[in-house]
């Protein structure tokens, strides 16, 4: 039952360098939605449901010629190499003979066994049963595997033919070919993966220190198996120390991005170092609840940092008249001096300034009206210089 639901197509994810066989079962309305896409082939036991008639309605095994047969002498219904959805519909058209509009669902129950060999390094090499149909992953999952097998050097022998496929392709997902159907008798050869050196990673990683590489191992994938960079990392400074080369800038998102001109292929002895992102600071001034200064982190707009300040102290914080002095410029050498009408924007949807290292925000404070008892207050502690 377990072949039946991995059916014909097992994915194969990476994650953190390590590369983990997932088979996803969604227990939907039948297994006969799980497995629509694969092909029914000699030997598979398959449960045909028909509406309302308990006498078709059971489990048929598909014999040597690619058949079932149902009930009542009806003509055998050959649906091998079908998937289930249009093997319904040929059983129903037969059904048809005898019955009026006879609704037809197929799922599968067991597949048909083969047996494969699998050897070189898994954790359980030797014979494996699997389904007919079913392909390379699928095999070196049940025999086991992990990230001292060279996936891309795989090669299948049938008969006096050696097949060599590169497994790293489907798992990238740049060749879905490479993840070859199986026949009965193939001999699957996993070789175990051929280190050339180390290097050394340091820095704000998951994992630091000593990595084995392997030939033509490049920077995205040394970034798997150290588990990534943490929330601390400043890519944007991330470099390569190389003997006889000097020091190597990474453009990490390109790198990421699979772009083959920044990520960059490894060399033994290269030092990858990941720096910690320097903390940047603002400032916020005047009218607000709590002045001071306030870690810039990622993107901030202007209302934001008011807000991080507490907001502007009631009657007093005067968001009509804010003013941002910006830090000298690197080309001019001149700082910048922003006055904006926030609430001007507000009112009407448009875009806030953001914030930048060492800005200082200062909310106005509002001018307060004088009434004659607040100054009558004033003056009557000094009556007496008057008498």
């Amino acid at each position: 039952m377990f072949a039946a639901l991995m059916g014909r197509n097992l994915r194969v994810f990476p994650f953190g360098g390590i590369r983990i066989a997932t088979v996803i079962v969604l227990l939907a309305a039948s297994v006969a939605g799980l497995c629509d896409g694969s092909r029914l082939a000699v030997g598979d036991i398959i449960a045909v449901t028909v509406d309302g008639e308990k006498d078709f309605t059971k489990q048929y095994q598909i014999n040597g010629d690619g058949c079932i047969t149902l009930p009542m002498n009806l003509k055998p219904v050959k649906i091998a190499g079908m998937n289930t959805s249009d093997a319904a519909a040929e059983i129903s058209k037969r059904l048809s003979e005898v019955l009026v509009n006879p609704q037809v669902s197929v799922a599968f129950v067991e597949r048909a066994k083969m047996q494969v060999f699998v050897v070189g390094q898994v954790k359980k090499p030797g014979l494996a049963e699997i389904g007919v149909g079913d392909r390379v992953l699928q095999a070196l999952a049940q025999a086991g595997y992990d990230d001292t097998a060279d996936l891309a050097r795989v090669s299948i022998r049938r008969g006096n033919e050696s097949i060599p496929i590169d497994l790293t392709r489907y798992l990238s997902g740049d060749d879905l070919n490479a993840n070859v159907e199986l026949q009965a008798g193939d001999t699957i050869v996993v070789p175990r993966v051929d280190t050339v050196g180390t290097v050394m990673v340091l820095g704000q990683v998951a994992k630091v220190g000593n990595i084995p590489i392997t030939r033509d191992m490049r920077f995205r994938e040394l970034m798997g198996l150290v588990g990534g960079v943490t929330v601390e990392a400043d890519t944007e400074k991330i470099t390569i120390r190389r003997q006889g080369v000097g020091q190597i800038a990474v453009d990490y998102k390109r790198a990421m991005d699979g772009d083959p001109t920044a990520d960059l292929v490894l060399q033994p002895q290269d030092v990858i170092y990941v720096p910690q992102i320097e903390t940047a600071f603002f400032t916020v001034m005047g009218g607000v609840n709590r002045p001071g200064q306030y870690p810039l982190k990622g993107r901030l707009t202007l209302s934001e940092a008011i807000g991080l300040a507490g907001g502007p102290a009631p009657d007093i914080g005067d968001l009509r008249k804010v003013r941002i002095v910006r830090a000298a410029n690197q080309d001019t050498g001149k700082s910048e001096t922003l006055d904006i009408n926030l609430t001007d924007l507000n009112e009407k949807g448009l875009p806030e300034p953001v914030i930048k290292r060492g800005d200082v925000i200062t909310v106005a404070v509002r001018k307060q009206k004088t009434g004659f008892l607040d100054v009558l207050r004033t003056i009557l502690p000094f009556g007496w210089i008057f008498r």
